[in-house]
């Protein structure tokens, strides 16, 4: 009875799937295919379970995000505990318990400073359209009323909200909603495996750099705001740059007055194996955006965090406020949430982890896979892993199948491993699991890329 019901049950959830569901950058007809559409049901560890109890390890954190993993009744509770103090308290008046205490402890974490203002917000884009406003609104409050312009990487993501849409550098989903938000320029990735100044020299030429520094000259430093980059880029792969690569973008900012915002959605909060990318690089920003790893997805929360520098012409005594707001910020269960999952990272040490199993996983991927003829790179930092695919490893010939990355992320979640294949640049499978993954759990995740690109191979 209790299988004829739980069968009911899962019929009675794919009809809703079929005619109600509307699902994020994804193609409803599929959802019509219980096996590529599974119903997630239950989370523990670094694994979670469907309806139907297929198990699957989860390489992608669900969306890079569930960095202590799932099932930490810790976090549930003290997100009980809130509910039954006060469960909403508006920041357009007032403040909150866990928001301050969390910004504090934000603060004194952060590479902007213990003197950091913490501009609560619902998740990324809307902490990267509060970063993008900030900055502007920032130049105006100094008299600099022309600087409007951005500069941004090309294919980078930086969310959706028309600011974040207009920086973002994915010409397929900008397209669809012009006119955007004027001003946004882009600049190349530091795309090193193919980069056309440098992928022979065997070391970054910082020639990518030199771009950013050119495009300021011919805008005119004096009509940009803002550059916003990720620190490792997550779109087209995992791709990393060079110490040297930020510190020339760093000293370009701090010569013409632009704000340096680091866009940390992903790789903060220990994915890089440094509690933020800008402590890997080992770069100051001006602003900070935050979100994902920062309650574990466990709630929804995110941050724009700005210096006190950037902060002051908005906090001085007498200064009108800044102009912006978002009902659910700095909510009391959420900041609740992120308190707890901080405490567990700090408690378990998950920021080394990340880098020590980071390592781990790479050198197993290199082993396994590094001679396989269709794997042109594995690149990344800390468990945030790309493994680039080609035609030929000798050549780098791209590879042009149609529906490529569409059969990659089926076969491998048909193996019961949940990652995402993209081509956003060329073909990548992106690796970013809980960083308290075990490692058996990586060995099966390693082992499994290893047959289903076999079985690609056979395919051409």
């Amino acid at each position: 009875m209790e299988n004829m019901n739980m069968a009911q049950e899962t019929a009675s959830l794919r009809n809703a799937i079929n005619e109600n569901v509307w699902l994020h950058f994804y193609q409803m007809d599929r959802a019509q295919n219980a096996e590529m559409a599974p119903i997630m049901a239950r989370g523990e560890g670094s694994k979670i379970w469907d309806t139907e109890g297929k198990e699957y390890i989860d390489a992608l954190a669900g969306l890079f995000c569930v960095n202590v993993g799932y099932g930490r009744r810790e976090i549930a509770e003290a997100m009980m505990a809130q509910l039954e103090q006060i469960h909403y308290v508006s920041t357009f008046s007032f403040p909150n318990v866990p928001g301050t205490v969390l910004s504090d402890r934000l603060a004194k974490l952060m590479p902007t400073g213990p003197d950091s203002r913490v501009f609560f917000v619902s998740g990324g884009s809307e902490a990267v359209e509060s970063a993008l406003k900030l900055a502007k609104s920032y130049h105006r409050r100094r008299g600099d009323n022309n600087r409007y312009k951005t500069i941004s990487r090309r294919t980078a993501y930086h969310g959706t909200t028309m600011g974040a849409l207009a920086v973002n550098g994915l010409t397929p989903i900008r397209n669809e909603f012009g006119p955007l938000v004027p001003g946004a320029r882009h600049v190349p990735p530091p795309y090193q495996y193919r980069c056309q100044y440098c992928a022979d020299q065997g070391a970054c030429s910082l020639e990518c750099a030199d771009e950013v520094e050119r495009l300021i000259e011919f805008e005119g430093p004096e009509t940009v705001a803002a550059v916003i980059m990720e620190p490792v880029q997550n779109a087209g792969g995992a791709i990393t740059a060079s110490d040297a690569y930020y510190k020339k973008i760093r000293d370009l900012c701090d010569e013409h007055g632009i704000l340096l915002i680091m866009d940390e959605v992903i790789c903060g909060f220990g994915r890089l194996g440094s509690w933020f990318g800008a402590d890997f690089y080992n770069v100051k920003p001006d602003i900070m955006t935050i979100a994902k790893g920062l309650t574990s997805a466990y709630a929804p929360l995110g941050a724009a965090v700005a210096t006190a520098e950037v902060a002051e012409p908005f906090t001085g005594e007498g200064k009108d406020p800044f102009m912006h707001g978002i009902t659910f910020g700095g909510h009391p269960v959420s900041c609740a949430a992120a308190l707890a999952n901080l405490d567990i990272m700090e408690r378990e040490n998950l920021v080394q982890r990340s880098a020590d199993m980071g390592a781990y996983f790479k050198n197993k991927l290199e082993d396994s896979i590094g001679n396989h003829q269709n794997v042109g790179d594995i690149r990344g930092a800390g468990l945030f892993l790309g493994v680039e695919l080609v035609k030929d490893q000798d050549t780098k010939e791209p590879i042009t199948e149609e529906n490529l990355v569409g059969w990659l992320s089926d076969e491998l979640l048909r193996r019961g491993v949940i990652c995402r294949a993209d081509d956003r640049l060329e073909p990548v499978i992106q690796l970013s699991p809980p960083l308290n993954i075990p490692q058996e759990d990586i060995d099966y995740i390693v082992d499994t890329v290893s047959d289903v690109l076999d079985e690609m191979k056979k395919r051409n």
